[in-house]
């Protein structure tokens, strides 16, 4: 709870809630147990909304994405080497998987696995979960902000990569082969930013009118 906006002299917000793979992925053996169930989530996402809410200026916008489709990892790098197996060719992302789950310390049993059934279950709750987010951003209205839900469009942004001569494994982070890396940022970015012209143009909100200022003061700095 560290967001703090004057409400009544502040502009209105774009707040981003994503929250990606947290409620479905951690370190536990018993990893299905120690995920959040949808009756959790549903509490702990009402409380979130209800606060902001209560601190964000009038007429300020949410945009919701639903946790990520976390499958897409092993299936693109489970037979590629990793870093670490790069000297001999010797340890594959299944291997080194294997091992962080060995040791209890890996980021997500549940995705990061061999077990197909693991994977499928891990999927099917984020996806319970997702179901959860769009219900609350299709019935409930706030007084001080607007809401919209998007999927994570992990699907589309390997498909367009594809297209231009990629592969999946090109997006993602090598030494952890769990988050995607910076040129999977920049197509999403990029993904997301035209959704927001297209579909939510009220969301971008008025140009600086000090930018000229800025780069007067600053100089160009390509856009930041």
């Amino acid at each position: 709870r560290s967001l703090v906006r004057n409400r009544v002299s502040d502009y209105p917000v774009l707040v981003s809630y994503a929250l990606l793979g947290n409620d479905v992925c951690n370190g536990h053996p018993d990893t299905i147990a120690h995920m959040t169930t949808p009756d959790e989530f549903r509490a702990n996402v009402m409380d979130t909304f209800q606060y902001l809410d209560e601190v964000l200026p009038a007429g300020s916008h949410v945009g919701v994405a639903g946790l990520a489709n976390g499958s897409m990892l092993f299936a693109n790098v489970h037979d590629r080497i990793h870093p670490i197996g790069s000297l001999r060719n010797d340890v594959t992302y299944t291997e080194f998987y294997t091992y962080l789950s060995c040791l209890e310390i890996s980021p997500c049993n549940g995705w990061l696995t061999a077990n197909d059934t693991l994977r499928d279950l891990t999927t099917k709750r984020a996806f319970e979960l997702n179901d959860v987010l769009k219900d609350i951003t299709a019935t409930s209205i706030y007084k001080n902000f607007d809401i919209v839900y998007d999927d994570i469009p992990i699907a589309d942004m390997q498909a367009k990569w594809e297209a231009q001569g990629g592969h999946g494994w090109q997006l993602i982070e090598p030494v952890d082969g769990f988050h995607i890396n910076q040129r999977a940022n920049a197509l999403a970015a990029g993904m997301y930013w035209e959704k927001l012209e297209s579909k939510y143009p009220d969301f971008v909100g008025k140009v600086n009118p000090n930018n000229d200022k800025i780069k007067q003061l600053f100089g160009d700095q390509g856009g930041y």
